[in-house]
């Protein structure tokens, strides 16, 4: 029999993994760990460091009532660290007085036991003083439709005439080395721009350009400069029809909270961009904000967000661009609903209720006519013409190799996916442990991308010469 002194000493050994997982930014892993050690002794559901290291797991995950129960319970148990989360909780919900309150709770804490704040508390104040003076200046704009939408191939929700240009999915894309890192790619009206995020040689996601030669190839992606991410990734590019006017989403020092969306002129002489902008609220928050598409021709505008936390949904915002900038004022009652979007209707003039309607009807019209929206996936014939639908097909056999094809190639976006994530992690904390788990994914992403190439030749071999 295990005495007691051996039990509590392997519990305290398993906290420790759980804390050191934590540190480390393996918050499934740890929290597997804290769920076995509770199983076997419920008591621990008492314990102040328990309740703070599985707060810290929910709030990771995304789960911010479950998180917020947790967190309050380490505090009141004398837990000072769970002040950093709890200020974080509040910083999302716009509640920033609150979130500076606990900040300075967690800095005294760290203080009285003679430990330095630390980069993320640093961060954490960085980003809601930039939050604050963004509630300064709110814009005023009228949202005239909200969409909930997969956040898997979101922008293809938009309902852009071909003024614009194109928002297209790795798939699309004509350089086919470099669809893998790709989330959209957009290309302008011409077919001769385009542009997108991918990762670098480190993982970290920058903004890259081609243009169409010529003999109709793309040139190989040039680099943008690095004032375009100022410290972070950049990503989800929108570049409007003058050529020198570009929305991006970044993540770097101007954020006030993950990705915002920013604006940068691009000289049209010397092909340097000047210095980003961040647009401000209500388009940014302290969520995820990004995918800035303008409608010049019917001054529409559109802008994703996950503000709304709708799971693995996130929300379209379909707005009336201003020709010229107008903010609230500071003092406005109603200014923190007007830029969180509480209720986006709020936003709305009742008088104007027909013009919106009209807009609307318009949108759906101009998706009905276009023909990129009705494609279920762009396989090249050749020539410039693709099969768009497995009705394109002739052969059976060619439609069933096409079936297999498309489900390798969603399981290998979805290893990307987690690889970015790992890569990005990695960046902030270079752990051992997440350095092997990116060397097994990418092996892993390796084997699938030679199962694709594989995949792709059967579809052509039963298509053109198979039964």
């Amino acid at each position: 029999m295990i005495c007691a002194a051996s039990v509590l000493s392997m519990e305290a050994d398993n906290m420790e993994e759980a804390r050191r997982l934590v540190n480390e930014g393996d918050y499934w892993g740890a929290r597997k760990i804290l769920e076995k050690e509770v199983a076997s002794n419920p008591k621990l559901a008492n314990n102040a460091q328990f309740n703070y290291l599985t707060g810290v797991c929910e709030f990771e995950d995304g789960d911010y009532t479950a998180a917020a129960k947790s967190l309050a319970a380490a505090k009141a148990k004398g837990y000072g660290a769970a002040n950093l989360y709890l200020g974080r909780l509040a910083f999302l919900d716009y509640d920033f007085e609150k979130a500076t309150g606990l900040y300075d709770e967690f800095r005294k804490a760290r203080e009285k036991s003679g430990q330095p704040a630390g980069e993320t508390v640093e961060e954490f104040e960085r980003q809601l003083v930039s939050a604050e003076n963004a509630l300064g200046r709110v814009e005023q704009i009228v949202v005239i439709d909200s969409i909930a939408v997969p956040a898997e191939g979101f922008f293809k929700s938009y309902k852009l005439p071909r003024s614009a240009g194109r928002l297209l999915s790795p798939d699309e894309m004509p350089l086919e080395r470099h669809r893998g890192g790709a989330v959209v790619a957009f290309v302008n009206e011409g077919n001769d721009f385009m542009m997108w995020g991918e990762p670098d040689s480190v993982g970290n996601v920058r903004l890259v350009e081609s243009m169409c030669l010529t003999d109709g190839k793309w040139s190989e992606p040039a680099a943008t400069p690095s004032v375009l991410n100022e410290g972070g990734y950049a990503d989800y590019p929108f570049m409007m029809p003058d050529g020198v006017t570009l929305y991006y989403a970044s993540d770097g020092n101007d954020s006030m909270g993950g990705y915002d969306i920013f604006v940068v002129t691009r000289d049209a002489q010397t092909g340097e961009y000047l210095q980003p902008q961040n647009v401000g609220m209500p388009f940014n928050s302290p969520h995820d904000d990004f995918m800035m598409a303008i409608d010049e021709e019917n001054g529409i505008g559109w802008w994703a967000t996950d503000r709304n936390l709708l799971g693995d949904k996130i929300t379209i915002y379909v707005y009336k661009v201003n020709e010229l900038r107008k903010n609230y004022s500071p003092e406005d009652a109603d200014v923190l609903a007007k830029a969180r979007l509480t209720d986006y209707r709020a936003t709305q003039n009742p008088d104007d209720k027909e013009e919106y309607e009209r807009l609307l009807a318009h949108l759906d019209n101009l998706e009905s006519v276009s023909e990129e929206k009705k494609a279920d996936f762009y396989f090249p014939k050749g020539d410039g013409h693709y099969y768009t639908s497995m009705d394109d097909f002739s052969k059976p056999a060619a439609r069933n190799a096409m079936k297999k094809y498309l489900l390798s190639k969603e399981s290998l976006e979805k290893e990307e996916v987690k690889l970015a994530a790992l890569r990005k992690r990695y960046s902030v904390n270079h752990a051992d442990n997440v350095k092997q788990q990116i060397i097994q994914f990418e092996k892993e992403v390796e084997q699938r991308r030679s199962e694709i190439i594989k995949l792709r030749s059967e579809v052509y071999r039963l298509e053109k010469g198979g039964k």
